[in-house]
């Protein structure tokens, strides 16, 4: 057992009356292999741990200060990641459980010496989105043993898979676990307010050898069968149960499109091409879009004169290979998404919404050259090039197939990514050349986000970019960094 306030008798003292409790000790074995080495309630949501958003619901619409987070394997990364909660404006408690066999009840009754009041409980894989959790204490919880989170309009599916409650006359009269009739039922949710007695319910359930379920649902719907005071609480706003990928993807969806349009977007240029293509090229990209900062990454030597490209920000990179100069230009701005593309022509400007759209879904998007029906006149993405690199693309998707990748391309230098990932990934791209395009989605879906790629024009008039890019042996570096990082490389947690 680890805490950070000392015995549970110094806790009674000092907190108020309402203590938070997150059971987190579960495996979360549906949600594999995101879950690989770290607990469920730490999935990201848009870039966030969504325990961190449970515990800002407890912090900011119910006053919640003294959490207790119940921990089973790899609480470690929970206990790492969010310190004595100081960082988050409350105070965190670890329980450590280490029977996570006995299931959700056992977790919540672990946090019993922490708690002398009314206590509420939301479950850590749970996200709810401008939800009204502020009205709950506004609730006659003390009159109940018991208030239950429901939501209206869920589909017959959500509640299959969840828990339907039955209400009459402004009480919960029924409540059935994983239901196979949803008439008339409303969801049931993994928010509650508990009256300490309820431990004594989930005690002697545990110990009970009648065969009956001894989950915290199934107790709760058997003191409600039984009379047992029990008050349904209407939970409005968006809510995702967080068990898989699909359903991840969708939290993280519903949290970045709430105001996306607030989103600041930087974009970084790599000088490839004349002065005269650069400066068309920043032309059209300033009329695609309204960008916060433009940043214009050059090489050592051989950038334009001074002035000559009013408006952006010019920085230096180590080299002039692709790597360095996307490294320079990622680290140089700030901002929530970052737009990288080249100078020379070959990106079109007028897809830089639709990478922004693409975002929306995900936590990196790429573009695709490979695409017949948008590959334009003139452009030398055909033949032996075009076969490469879809033969490094499916042998990248074979290789992390359990993410569910989907490329025709792993080259492309057209790309978006918001900065909460690039910052993540950071510490692990070393490549200089052509490689570090690569490494960025490997590293990516390494960290369980999600890479979408989406078709982009592409256009490239100018002469000798077989010779300097469309090699073999640029074609085995970029086969040996996938080689590399799926089978030397240290996984990442």
């Amino acid at each position: 057992m680890q805490r950070h306030l000392g015995d549970p008798g110094s806790l009674r003292s000092s907190v108020p009356a309402m203590v938070g409790v997150i059971p987190a000790a579960g495996r979360g074995t549906r949600a594999y292999p995101y879950t690989k080495g770290i607990p469920k309630c730490m999935l990201e949501i848009a870039g966030e741990p969504n325990l961190a958003r449970v515990i800002a619901i407890m912090r900011d619409q119910l006053g919640i200060t003294d959490i207790v987070v119940v921990i089973g394997a790899f609480g470690g990364v929970i206990t790492e990641y969010f310190g004595d909660g100081t960082r988050f404006g409350v105070r965190l408690t670890y329980v450590q459980n280490d029977a996570v066999e006995k299931g959700l009840s056992y977790s919540i009754l672990l946090s019993r010496p922490y708690v002398r009041d009314y206590f509420c409980v939301i479950l850590g894989d749970e996200c709810y989105v401008d939800s009204n959790h502020d009205e709950l204490l506004s609730t006659d919880y003390r009159d109940q043993l018991a208030v239950c989170g429901v939501a209206v309009g869920a589909d017959r599916e959500t509640i299959a898979e969840n828990y339907a409650v039955f209400v009459a006359n402004g009480r919960v009269a029924r409540i059935v676990e994983k239901p196979t009739r949803t008439d008339d039922a409303l969801l049931g949710l993994g928010t509650f307010l508990f009256s300490p007695a309820f431990y004594d319910h989930l005690e002697r359930a545990l110990a009970s050898d009648d065969g009956q379920p001894n989950d915290p649902v199934s107790v709760l719907g058997q003191l409600c069968a039984a009379g047992a005071a029990v008050a349904p609480f209407y939970v409005r706003g968006l809510y995702v149960n967080v068990n898989g990928r699909d359903a991840l993807n969708l939290a993280s969806y519903l949290v970045r499109t709430r105001h996306f349009a607030e989103r600041t977007v930087a974009l970084v240029l790599l000088l490839k091409g004349p002065l005269e293509i650069t400066q068309h090229t920043l032309s059209e990209f300033r009329r695609a879009l309204p960008f916060r900062e433009i940043v214009l990454v050059v090489p050592p030597a051989g950038g334009p004169p001074p002035g000559a490209i009013g408006g952006v920000r010019c920085i230096n990179a180590p080299s002039g290979q692709y790597g360095d100069m996307m490294r320079a230009g990622l680290d140089a701005v700030d901002a929530d998404i970052l737009i990288a593309a080249q100078t020379d022509g070959s990106c079109s400007p007028s897809d830089a919404a639709k990478f922004l759209e693409y975002l929306k879904d995900a936590d990196m998007v790429v573009g695709t050259r490979t695409t017949r029906q948008l590959i334009q006149q003139g452009t030398n993405m055909r033949g032996v090039v075009r076969v490469a690199h879809v033969v490094l693309a499916k042998l990248l998707e074979l290789f992390w197939w359990s993410y569910e990748p989907r490329f025709t391309d792993v080259g492309c230098a057209y790309r978006a990514i918001w900065a909460s990932t690039y910052r993540l990934i950071r510490p692990t791209l070393r490549s200089s050349g052509a490689q570090y395009a690569v490494e960025m989605l490997v590293e990516t879906l390494k960290c369980r986000r999600r890479v979408i790629e989406i078709p982009v024009s592409f256009r490239l008039p100018r002469k000798g970019v077989r010779e300097r890019d469309q090699t073999v042996g640029t074609f085995a570096a970029l086969l040996w960094t996938i080689l590399t990082r799926r089978f030397i490389s240290a996984h990442r947690r």
